[in-house]
């Protein structure tokens, strides 16, 4: 994985992004509203913005875990500025293990970031040993297929709503693809792994959980009324960015 960017360029990229204002961030305050929590690990915390959210939405327990030191000092401050008491730790998301579970569990943009296939079962496996029976583990992810097409969609805004990516097209799964994401003057860029949400569902079912959903987000109202239903044309005839929600009996 390569990424070139500070916590404070990634933390405009993953809010203020119109994927972010419009679309994934009104899933997840969405999700606390449908399944309230009381407890929730972050995986991949990075500065804290999903843990905040949790937190906001009536979490009594939120840890963050995040293998990147500039991004847990940063997600620390803003913890400790604010008073939220959530809680922090620097390990690899992929495979921690705690010694308690939690009602809810977050793997936002992880699977992406997994180069093998091995990597990805043992992020389902972690998944499923911390969500509590009755839980569910959320994750979010790109449709590489359907972003290439939404790219190419001359209705499609130039900035390809924040997110642009390149030479997507043919892509399987485990190959690399390059992302930018952009707001502003603001750019982050990755180096990104393709996984079908086929192979996503089907690893979370053999590490047990009894219900997989995937969901292709829509558009909230507020990015209707904000930017107008033509700038979404090229979204809406190809959502993807992708919700995927695992239960655990």
């Amino acid at each position: 994985m390569s990424h070139f960017f500070t916590p404070d360029d990634y933390a405009i990229a993953v809010a203020e992004s119109p994927v972010a204002k419009y679309i994934y961030t009104p899933y997840v305050k969405s999700v606390f509203m449908k399944h309230p929590v009381n407890s929730v690990l972050d995986l991949r915390c990075s500065e804290g913005f999903f843990s905040r959210l949790a937190l906001v939405a009536g979490a009594e327990y939120v840890v963050g875990v995040d293998q990147c030191p500039a991004m847990l000092d940063r997600a620390i401050q803003l913890n400790e500025s604010g008073g939220l008491g959530i809680e922090f730790k620097q390990a690899d998301p992929t495979s921690l293990r705690l010694d308690r579970s939690f009602s809810t569990v977050f793997a936002f943009w992880l699977t992406c970031r997994l180069a093998s296939l091995s990597h990805l079962r043992e992020l389902a496996e972690t998944l499923s040993y911390h969500t509590s029976p009755g839980g569910y583990s959320y994750l979010l992810a790109m449709d590489s297929e359907r972003h290439a097409r939404v790219q190419e969609n001359s209705l499609s805004p130039d900035d390809c709503y924040g997110k642009k990516v390149d030479s997507v097209e043919n892509l399987q799964d485990g190959d690399p693809f390059e992302l930018t994401i952009q707001v502003g003057e603001t750019e982050v860029h990755f180096t990104d792994y393709c996984w079908s949400t086929e192979t996503i569902a089907q690893c979370l079912e053999e590490a047990g959980f009894a219900k997989v959903n995937v969901l292709y987000l829509p558009v909230s109202e507020e990015g209707i009324k904000a930017k107008g239903e033509d700038y979404w044309t090229g979204y809406q005839a190809d959502p993807f960015v992708v919700a995927i929600e695992a239960f655990r009996e």
